[in-house]
């Protein structure tokens, strides 16, 4: 059987104050799996959506696999022969998208919760799973309303690779246009046809570090801040050469491989949760 090579990311789960952190996580996702699969609709925008597939636990509830499927509706092209170039009429309906699987494993401990999620193209992204868990747990009979985040485990060396600067001139965020309309910049809410990221650019004066202002902006990335998706960072070391520091490349990864159907093309989703859990053993 033919193998394949999945990325996978590592993260906290965090909650707002005044809220159990393990306790909420289990009603949220337990009341999610207890809906028919329609109702664990979330619709993530640009025509895809994604639901709960399957949620098991095991070793006395504290670990869990999760199965989140998506799929991109509204796009059904004409279908192409590799070999013959022979084209024929795609036979799924506009409402139908192809199954994208993503898997995440989750590890309890005595004070945070701990999980990987495989990382691929066409699955959801750590902030569409912190969204979809937020969709519903509103519905969770609570004094203070669940609210979860995420932290991101990085690298170790980002915030030294930063001090290794003898300045820091110029700081990218990369962040969603939903700001422009905020409170915060309060700009224009006329945003449909912006892209769904723009780029705010913070530059230093003239001789002078910004050194804090990144380290501070770089603390609220790794905290999970919703509305930045990147960081870039340019400084001059001590040879007076630039530096460019990308969030994209200090994000802790790792690889882990998993069975391809030859039939199908998809993941074995068994496979793939034996060597997530494998990993998870030694993230705390």
């Amino acid at each position: 059987m033919a193998r394949k090579k999945r990325k996978i990311g590592f993260y906290y789960l965090t909650i707002n104050e005044g809220n159990q952190l393990q306790e909420s996580f289990r009603q949220v996702i337990t009341y999610i799996n207890s809906l028919s699969k329609q109702d664990r609709i979330y619709e993530l925008g640009n025509n895809k959506f994604c639901f709960l597939e399957s949620y098991q636990t095991s070793n006395q509830n504290t670990r869990s696999t999760i199965i989140i499927k998506s799929a991109k509706h509204s796009f059904r092209p004409n279908l192409v022969h590799k070999d013959t170039v022979v084209e024929r009429e795609n036979p799924k309906q506009i409402q139908e998208g192809e199954i994208e699987k993503s898997h995440l494993v989750t590890k309890i401990t005595s004070d945070s919760i701990c999980f990987v999620l495989d990382k691929h193209f066409g699955g959801i992204t750590i902030r569409q799973f912190i969204n979809y868990l937020n969709q519903f747990s509103h519905s969770i009979d609570s004094e203070i309303a669940i609210r979860f985040g995420f932290e991101i485990v990085v690298k170790n060396d980002f915030l030294q690779e930063i001090e290794n600067l003898s300045r820091v001139t110029c700081a990218d965020l990369v962040v969603d246009k939903q700001l422009l309309g905020s409170e915060a910049l309060n700009y224009s809410n006329r945003i449909s046809h912006v892209k769904h990221e723009v780029v705010v650019t913070v530059k230093a004066k003239k001789q002078n570090s910004i050194e804090d202002f990144a380290k501070d902006i770089f603390a609220k990335f790794a905290g999970g801040e919703r509305s930045i998706n990147r960081i870039r960072i340019v400084g001059r070391n001590e040879d007076n050469n630039q530096v460019v520091l990308n969030t994209d490349f200090i994000e802790r990864q790792e690889y882990v491989w998993a069975d391809i159907s030859e039939i199908t093309g998809d993941i074995s989703s068994d496979g793939i949760f034996i060597e997530m859990n494998s990993v998870l053993e030694t993230f705390n």
